[in-house]
């Protein structure tokens, strides 16, 4: 006689039901996991990608830039030559206006000084030295008011400046001196000698 055991396989259906139930969510599992690493994938993507992009704006930032301070630097340069020029021709007119201003015609010079000579009683010259506008020289005079007339009559002529008489030492009733002056014709009078006139019957 076969006897079945009713209780068991009634047992082992619910059994088998709950087996599937717990198996069906574990199926999602590799889903979510590739969703998340395809969602990282893209997040890395869009990131790597928006930094290549400021990247490459940065570069080009840095390249306009570099064009700019070489033509800054051109620029700068272009202006020190100009000043070094400048500076040149300042130079040049400067040395220019000194000559002409100091130059002085001897001949001038002396009509002017024995002019005051003349003028002064009891002064004589014994030297006269000669450099540039400047002119040194020595004296013998009586007296030392003689000096003093002589100093004025110098300054009188419009000629002289800067006139710096040195100490007087007395010998043998007579009083020696020492004279520097800068010779400064006023600007209206042509320092420079005349032009030779040509000879008669020249062409």
């Amino acid at each position: 006689m076969i006897q079945v055991n009713l209780i068991g396989a009634a047992r082992s259906k619910p059994a088998k039901a709950a087996a599937a139930k717990v198996s069906g969510p574990a199926s999602f599992t590799p889903v979510v996991l590739i969703l998340i690493v395809l969602a990282s994938a893209g997040g890395g993507y869009w990131w790597y990608a928006n930094l290549t992009h400021q990247v490459t704006e940065l570069n080009r930032d840095i390249q306009a830039l570099d064009a700019r301070k070489a033509a800054l630097e051109a620029v700068i340069k272009q202006d020190q030559i100009y000043e070094g020029r400048k500076k040149m021709l300042e130079t040049r007119v400067k040395i220019i206006e000194g000559l002409q201003k100091n130059q002085v015609s001897p001949v001038l010079a002396l009509d002017q000084l024995a002019e005051a000579v003349e003028r002064t009683q009891f002064v004589w010259l014994s030297s006269l030295d000669q450099r540039e506008a400047i002119l040194s020289m020595n004296g013998t005079s009586t007296s030392l008011n003689a000096i003093a007339d002589f100093y004025t009559n110098l300054n009188a002529t419009g000629y002289f400046k800067n006139i710096d008489i040195g100490p007087s030492q007395e010998s043998a009733g007579n009083f020696t001196f020492s004279l520097k002056c800068e010779f400064a014709p006023p600007r209206s009078v042509n320092t420079t000698q005349p032009a030779a006139l040509p000879e008669a019957g020249a062409n």
